[in-house]
């Protein structure tokens, strides 16, 4: 037979073990409540309550003994209270913490209701854009500064590391920002240029119509006339000894026929350098994860310099990546907002000197260490060297296997609607407005009768893809709180109107394609925009360059 009294004492170890603290002060409190009537039965037969007034005793009366009792027994029902009120207190409730920022709505000064919510909400949206524009302008002032320590840097080695420091430790701020600073890039710890000290071979120089050459060293005028750089054997000799999977964009380096005043740099025994998105690093320490995130497959690497002046140059890399989307989005992540196009490859600018380009899937940067003229010239002719090399190794990818046709980037970006304001057209390569399932979409700002949105193009596989990440965003937008309204159109399959925190977004699926507007500030031209965007699309629009297999390869 079962001992009813063991069980509670059990339960009772039980409980002790689990929160001995609020066991002891409950059993406690369990005695105190048990103990005390019988106490003060016991302690009123004995006349313990009499009080004295003058010479005579006189007894309580019974409700004045109840009323002691209960005030008696509240005192370890008040502590068992604040026993177990400790045990699920929240210890950090009052807790100040300096780095905390604190939103609107969790201030929430004067808001009557939802709707001041979400104006207080779209207000410090706003606030905080242009905090993050300041912080941009900022950083990219910091970078003009940077160029020119990095100038002095060259002909004073000391500055090198202090420097090369300095640009490491921006780098993390520059990611925040969402800026790729070019001159980054730059290898300040770079050898110079090699000097022979051997003469067993005829030394030629330009000679000079008013300076006569050095005595002892012949001049030819063949030779007075021949371009700068390697020999086509030896430009053949060092790629040769490139890893296969580089070796078309070593290729790509204009090694041969410089410009007269114009040589290349040695690095070591060679002249170039590869390397593929495994050893990135050992070249661009800090920034080689921006662009394995971007797909990048490989890089080759050489560096100019005036005859003469070893103290400034320009440095050649040029990126090969996945595909043509890869090498936009990478372009485009570094690319400031205020430039000088500069008509090279599909797209090109310069800034400070330097000067960027896309090709296809090849992204290219020529940073040089002096904003001169003759710089610029120089880099603008080796661009189109490049460039063209680029041009002529771009296969053309217009069709899948089956025939399927494709769209390269620039063709993407044609379809999104003409005119409104139309202004910024950019491809964001992942985590688009936020949903971490939305990647690769273009999009650019619009702005009508006093509205501004964002509209924006995302082209799928198959319609049955893009049926997927509709329903996907519908699921996150309910999920996240919005007001969703289906909306009919007959150029369309699906249309929704979603707002949220006083912004609007208009999204359609049309066959293979998901597109609309996002962050509206009003929703009747957002509506409008996104109809007749929808209306002005094909059934089936061209799908997205395919992703290419990575390519193994080492480092020469």
């Amino acid at each position: 037979m079962n001992d009813p009294t063991s069980g509670f004492f059990r339960q009772l170890q039980e409980r002790y073990q689990e929160n001995p603290l609020v066991t002891l002060a409950v059993s406690a409190a369990l005695v105190a409540f048990a103990s005390t009537p019988i106490a003060f039965a016991i302690l009123g037969r004995m006349d313990w309550f009499a009080p004295r007034r003058g010479r005579t005793s006189v007894k309580p009366t019974f409700l004045q003994i109840v009323t002691a009792m209960l005030l008696v027994m509240s005192i370890p029902a008040i502590f068992t209270a604040i026993v177990i009120k400790a045990s699920y207190f929240d210890e950090d409730r009052y807790e100040f913490d300096p780095n905390r920022t604190w939103t609107v709505l969790s201030q929430g000064r004067g808001l009557a209701d939802v709707q001041a919510a979400d104006k207080a909400v779209a207000e410090e949206m706003k606030r905080l854009a242009e905090e993050r524009k300041n912080i941009l302008d900022g950083v990219k002032k910091l970078d003009e500064s940077l160029l020119a320590l990095r100038v002095a840097a060259v002909t004073a080695p000391q500055t090198i590391a202090p420097l090369k420091d300095v640009l490491e430790r921006v780098g993390p701020l520059r990611k925040a920002v969402g800026i790729d600073a070019p001159q980054q890039l730059e290898d300040l710890k770079a050898p110079p240029a090699e000097i022979s000290a051997s003469l067993s071979q005829p030394v030629y120089v330009v000679a000079n119509a008013n300076v006569p050459p050095a005595a002892g060293v012949p001049t030819s005028p063949a030779a007075a006339a021949a371009p700068a750089g390697l020999t086509a054997a030896q430009r053949d000799a060092e790629i040769g000894t490139v890893p296969e999977p580089q070796k078309a964009i070593a290729g790509m380096l204009p090694l041969t026929d410089l410009p007269a005043g114009w040589t290349i740099g040695k690095l070591g025994d060679k002249h170039l350098e590869t390397f593929n998105a495994e050893n990135l690093f050992e070249k661009i320490d800090g920034r080689a994860e921006s662009f394995i995130q971007y797909d990048v497959r490989g890089m080759a690497y050489t560096y100019f310099h005036p005859v003469g002046d070893d103290s400034n140059e320009l440095q050649l890399y040029i990126f090969e990546m996945a595909n043509d989307l890869k090498a936009l989005g990478k372009y485009g992540s570094e690319k400031p907002e205020e430039t000088k196009p500069v008509q090279v490859g599909t797209e090109g600018y310069s800034a400070s000197g330097s000067l960027l380009f896309r090709t296809g899937k090849y992204y290219t940067q020529i940073v040089s260490t002096k904003d001169d003229p003759k710089f610029n010239e120089f880099a603008l002719a080796i661009a189109k060297r490049v460039a063209a090399a680029q041009g002529a190794g771009s296969a053309s990818e217009g069709t899948k296997e089956g025939g399927e046709s494709m769209a390269g980037p620039d063709a993407i970006f044609a379809m999104l609607p003409q005119g409104q304001g139309k202004a910024n057209p950019k491809y964001v390569a992942q985590d688009v407005f936020g949903y971490a399932f939305l990647s690769d979409v273009f999009m650019a700002d619009y702005e009508a009768g006093g509205s501004t949105w964002q509209g924006f193009l995302r082209p799928y596989a198959s319609p049955e893809e893009a049926k997927a990440m509709y329903d996907k965003y519908l699921e996150t937008v309910k999920a996240d709180g919005a007001e969703v309204k289906p909306e009919t159109s007959k150029d369309c399959d699906a249309m929704v109107v979603s707002s949220n925190i006083g912004l609007v977004d208009v999204v359609f699926l049309k066959g293979n394609t998901l597109g609309g507007v996002n962050g509206a500030t009003q929703a009747k031209p957002a509506l409008e925009f996104a109809k007749a965007f929808a209306t002005a699309l094909p059934p089936k629009t061209p799908a997205l360059p395919p992703m290419e297999k990575s390519a193994e390869g080492g480092h020469e």
